[in-house]
C-alpha cells in the first residue's frame, strides 16, 4: 500500500479579532475548506472559551483539519492534514485569506512511508499580498516590491488603452494598468483550463477565434491541435502582440506562437469585430480581462454574447475566463447567467492557479452540454484526466448563485458587483 499525506501547520498574525471570536463562523469557514478538498466531514467539535478564544476540530476521513485561535493577540494556528497526493497547500491559503491574515508562516509536510528516512519539510513565509483578493491593490503592491529589487523591464508602453509592463525577476509577469496578466511559474494552469476543455468537448475545432489573449499564450495551447486549420485573434492593443511577437523571453513563452502560418491577427476591438465580421467559428475563447470598469464590464454583457451565438458555427462553443468562484462568486454566476441570457447552455467548472487562486470559466453552446472527456493526444500537465473534478463548488460559491444577475447594455453592474465584492476594499 502506498501511504503518503500532506501536512500543513500555519501560524496566521494580524487576523479579524471578531472572526477569531465567533466560532458559527470558524466551524462554517473550516467546513467549507474541507468540501472545497473534496474530503469528507466525519465530526466536528468547537469550544468557546471563556472570556474569549476559540478551539475547533474537523474529524475527516482523510485525517483531521483544527484550529486554535488567541483574539486579543490576533493570532490564530491551524493544523490540516490529509492522507493522499491531494494538494491542499492552496486550500490552506484561501483559509488564511477567510481570516484575513495579513502575514503567516506556513510548514507544509510530506508525510508518508516514503519518507521515513528522509522528512521533508518546507517552510513559507507568506507575503501580505498573497493573502489579499487578487486585483488593484495586491497587484500593485506586488509590483512595487518587485520593482524595488532586482529585476530586469523587458518593455514597457504606455498608450492611450493601458499601461503595459513585462518585468523579469524570479519569474516573468505582465501587468496591464499595474493589474496582473499572467506569471511564468503558473501560466500553464490559467491557459491549459482555458483551451483543452473546449477543444475536449468540439467534434470538430477547425475554424478558432480568440478574442484577447495578445501575449499568445491561449494561442500556443491552440496550435497543439493538428485538426486547427484557421485561427483569428482579436486583440485591441497593438503594443501588447508586439511584445508577444518581439521580446524573447516572451516568445520563449509563447512558443513563438505567432509565427504560425495558420494565424492572423487583427488589431481591433471585439464588439466591431464581431459586429463587422459575418464568419462562423467552431469555437471562440474570450480571454478579456477581469470587469474592473464600465468599458470591460460591457464585454460581458447579454448583447455581447449575442453577438458572439451568431458568430458560432452549428455546433459550435465558446468559453469565457470568468473570475473566481471563490473570492468573486456573484461575479462568476452572472456571468453564467448573462451567457444564458442569450440563449447559451453552459458548462461551470473552475481550477486552482497559484497566482489568482481558485479561478472559474463557462464553456457556452447552441446545444446542452456534458462533460468533456479530455484528450491524452495532447499535453496539458496542470489538469486532471478526469474532467468531472473541476465541475464541483463549494457550498459557499454555489450560495451566492441565487444573487447571480444578467449583465446588460441598460442594466451594466457587473463591475460594481465585482468592486462590491472585496477586490478594491
Amino acid at each position: 500500500m502506498d501511504i503518503k499525506g500532506e501536512h500543513l501547520l500555519m501560524d496566521a498574525f494580524e487576523c479579524d479579532e471578531v472572526i477569531l471570536n465567533d466560532s458559527s463562523l470558524l466551524r462554517q469557514i473550516l467546513i467549507e475548506a474541507a468540501l472545497d478538498a473534496e474530503m469528507e466531514v466525519l465530526h466536528c467539535y468547537f469550544h468557546q472559551f471563556t472570556p474569549q478564544g476559540i478551539t475547533g476540530i474537523l474529524v475527516l476521513a482523510t485525517s483531521h483539519l483544527s484550529i486554535h485561535t488567541w483574539p486579543e493577540e490576533n493570532y490564530a494556528s491551524l493544523d490540516f492534514y490529509t492522507c493522499g497526493d491531494k494538494e491542499i497547500i492552496e486550500i490552506g491559503y484561501a483559509l488564511l485569506k477567510q481570516l484575513t491574515s495579513k502575514k503567516a508562516v506556513v510548514y507544509s509536510i510530506s508525510r508518508g512511508i516514503q519518507h521515513a528516512e528522509t522528512p521533508q519539510k518546507n517552510r513559507h513565509h507568506v507575503e501580505s499580498t498573497r493573502l489579499f483578493n487578487r486585483g488593484d491593490d495586491s497587484d500593485h503592491v506586488s509590483l512595487q516590491q518587485i520593482l524595488s529589487g532586482q529585476h530586469d523591464i523587458l518593455f514597457h508602453q504606455k498608450n492611450s488603452i493601458q499601461d503595459i509592463q513585462l518585468v523579469k525577476a524570479s519569474d516573468i509577469r505582465m501587468y496591464l494598468d499595474e493589474q496582473l496578466q499572467f506569471s511564468s511559474l503558473d501560466e500553464h494552469a490559467y491557459h491549459e483550463a482555458l483551451v483543452h476543455p473546449i477543444f475536449a468537448a468540439s467534434l470538430s475545432p477547425r475554424r478558432i477565434l480568440i478574442l484577447g489573449g495578445g501575449d499568445g499564450l491561449a494561442l500556443r495551447e491552440v496550435l497543439k491541435y493538428k485538426e486547427v486549420k484557421e485561427i483569428e485573434l482579436v486583440e485591441i492593443d497593438a503594443d501588447v502582440v508586439n511584445a508577444a511577437m518581439n521580446v524573447e523571453e516572451l516568445k520563449k513563452l509563447n512558443q513563438r506562437s505567432f509565427e504560425d502560418s495558420r494565424v492572423t491577427v487583427h488589431i481591433q476591438d471585439a464588439v466591431d469585430y464581431l459586429s463587422s465580421n459575418s464568419a462562423c467559428y467552431d469555437i471562440i475563447i474570450i480571454d478579456f480581462p477581469d470587469p474592473t470598469n464600465k468599458k470591460i464590464s460591457a464585454l460581458y454583457t447579454k448583447e455581447f454574447y449575442t453577438l458572439l451565438q451568431r458568430s458560432l458555427s452549428r455546433r459550435g462553443l465558446c468559453v469565457c475566463q470568468s473570475n473566481s468562484p471563490r473570492d468573486t462568486p456573484i461575479v462568476f454566476w452572472s456571468i453564467n447567467e448573462t451567457m444564458k441570457a442569450s440563449q447559451l447552455y453552459t458548462l461551470s467548472y473552475h481550477t486552482i492557479i497559484p497566482s489568482f487562486g481558485d479561478w472559474g470559466f463557462h464553456i457556452g453552446s447552441k446545444k446542452p452540454l456534458s462533460a468533456p472527456i479530455l484528450s491524452t493526444d495532447v499535453s496539458f500537465p496542470t489538469l486532471p484526466s478526469d474532467f468531472t473534478k473541476l465541475m464541483h463548488f463549494s457550498t459557499h460559491s454555489l450560495s451566492k448563485k441565487q444573487f447571480a444577475v444578467v449583465n446588460s447594455a441598460e442594466h451594466l453592474v457587473l463591475h460594481k458587483i465585482f468592486k462590491k465584492e472585496g477586490l478594491y476594499l
